[in-house]
């Protein structure tokens, strides 16, 4: 059981409030980016202690089947029990997620004073005591999933381009540059984001 310190809204929660994604029911918790502080910890629990600060993965992964034991932590098994409920929509069914709606397993969201994690083990991350926890946030979704995208796709000397410099473009960028990209090209419609961007540029160049 973990207390909530922050919780970051993410862009796919607007597929939820807008009606894209179906099974939000009344009174359903939003929220799968945050960090807190450790309250309780269950019997099976081998790795955290009660006062740990941590951050918190927003895919929910068993640790043991085939596909946690692959990396592959979105595509769990056992951690969506409702999975049968998505596959008639996508086919097959992925692991479970914190406040993505019935469909992936029901999970209570961050966007609460408490927020219950299960696998506690395999989903949480102690921060640092050098990082505070509003900077362990970003190592929750924003900061892997633009880091994934650069890891996936930049080789060093390239010339890079980043549609979208909200939070995950931010990452991205970021991620290019560590990537060894040659050139960054951010392109977005509000003016103040690429001026942000500035910052990740090759100390200054």
């Amino acid at each position: 059981m973990i207390k909530v310190v922050y919780s970051s809204v993410c862009g796919s929660d607007l597929h939820y409030l807008h009606g894209y994604v179906v099974s939000m029911k009344e009174g359903d918790i939003l929220g799968h980016e945050f960090t807190g502080k450790v309250m309780e910890v269950g019997s099976g629990v081998k790795t955290l202690k009660r006062g740990d600060r941590v951050v918190v993965a927003p895919n929910i992964g068993c640790g043991e089947c085939f596909y946690c034991q692959e990396k592959e932590w979105s595509l769990c098994d056992n951690s969506n029990h409702k999975g049968n409920l998505q596959e008639k929509i996508t086919g097959y069914p992925t692991g479970a997620f914190f406040g993505c709606s019935h469909l992936f397993g029901s999970y209570a969201g961050s966007h609460a004073e408490y927020i219950r994690v299960p696998y506690a083990d395999h989903g949480c991350f102690k921060i640092p005591e050098e990082l505070s926890y509003e900077q362990g946030l970003f190592a929750s979704d924003a900061a892997p999933t633009g880091y994934m995208a650069a890891d996936m796709a930049v080789m060093p000397g390239d010339v890079v381009a980043v549609w979208g410099a909200g939070a995950v473009g931010q990452m991205a960028i970021a991620g290019a540059w560590l990537k060894g990209a040659s050139k960054v090209i951010c392109i977005d419609k509000y003016k103040f984001r690429p001026n942000i961007t500035r910052a990740y540029q090759k100390r200054g160049a």
